[in-house]
């Protein structure tokens, strides 16, 4: 029964006390060979007691009011995380989609390419683009189509259509990414007992690519929708800021930029404070990412060989993330512009 229930493998163990010991070199370097001194300043930056008071007061404001608070035109928190939030969604769901599918489509096409001469095509442009800054690829691209293709409207969210640009561009480095993985992934399979067989048989070479080595490796190909999400999250803040897309991301930054009142044009915010506006947006993208690495974990697990223990599985992301969120909410306890 204890088995069953066990969520850390020795692996997990040992990556924890690896990361302890990295954060004790860290201390002891800062610290001046003092890590007792490197972590009391810490705590003198970052007091908990501060923190625990903020996290409360945020907790009792849903309790009391049913709300994280307003702003300065009486909208509740909630309703601009309705407004925004489902517009970054579509952004969201459209480059996922395409750096999943068209990832996985390059990857194949890169495989089925290697020893000819669309090999540059193929190994040659994924690795270039993966080489390249993806902000540097959305700028350039961007670019590109406001002088080329002036006739698209890519800036704003009014039209419906507007979600698909973002997408796009959102889209470019997670699907080289996910091309790259897949094209190593089959390429690992290379030699194997099971490929020389079928191919003795008579079957064509897509035909055991696809029915075959693919369907093997879609186990460790699936292992990286999380990754994929997380590219997709990050740069969706960078796509949205500059194409005045007004999604979730957009809005998180401007309540983030309204914090800062040493300047004179967020004057009118400083009775407004938006931080739980910031953390309900942080908490939506966080969501986001358990479900996909839930997602991730379940098609795993339809595609292994060997049946591991799926709700261990989850269970551990779950609690990732669960640590993952107690940092964030620590660290947004400290956004107090008063």
């Amino acid at each position: 029964m204890l088995r069953r229930l066990k969520v850390f493998s020795g692996q997990d163990i040992i990556s924890i006390l690896y990361f302890g010991l990295v954060i004790l070199v860290i201390a002891y370097i800062l610290g001046d060979g003092d890590v007792a001194k490197f972590f009391s300043m810490l705590v003198r930056m970052f007091p908990l007691s501060e923190s625990w008071e903020a996290i409360k007061h945020l907790m009792s404001a849903i309790q009391t009011e049913g709300s994280l608070g307003a702003t300065r035109h009486g909208e509740s928190f909630e309703e601009i995380v309705l407004e925004y939030f489902p517009r970054s969604l579509s952004v969201i769901i459209t480059a996922v989609f395409l750096a999943v599918t068209c990832g996985m489509a390059k990857g194949l096409f890169d495989y089925h390419n290697r020893y000819t001469y669309l090999n540059i095509l193929g190994t040659g442009v994924t690795s270039f683009l993966s080489s390249l800054p993806d902000f540097f690829m959305i700028i350039v691209l961007q670019w590109i189509i406001l002088i080329y293709f002036n006739f698209i409207d890519v800036f704003g969210h009014d039209q419906w259509f507007n979600f698909i640009i973002p997408g796009i561009l959102v889209s470019l480095y997670p699907m080289m990414y996910f091309a790259r993985v897949t094209f190593t992934t089959l390429a690992n399979e290379d030699g194997e007992m099971y490929i020389q067989y079928a191919r003795a048989k008579g079957l064509t070479h897509k035909l055991v690519v696809h029915k075959h080595i693919l369907k093997k490796c879609l186990h460790s190909i699936l292992q990286h929708l999380g990754v994929v999400m997380t590219y997709v999250v990050s740069n969706l803040l960078l796509v949205e800021w500059l194409m005045e897309y007004k999604g979730a991301a957009w809005r998180m930054m401007v309540a983030i930029k309204r914090l800062n009142v040493s300047r004179k044009e967020n004057m009118p915010f400083v009775d407004f404070p938006e931080v739980g506006l910031i953390l309900e947006f942080s908490l939506c993208f966080m969501v986001l990412l358990v479900i996909t690495q839930i997602v991730s974990v379940t098609l795993q697990y339809k595609f292994e060989v060997e049946k591991r223990n799926i709700w261990q599985q989850i269970m551990k992301v779950i609690i990732q993330y669960v640590l993952v969120w107690c940092f964030i909410l620590f660290i947004i306890s400290f956004l107090n512009p008063m």
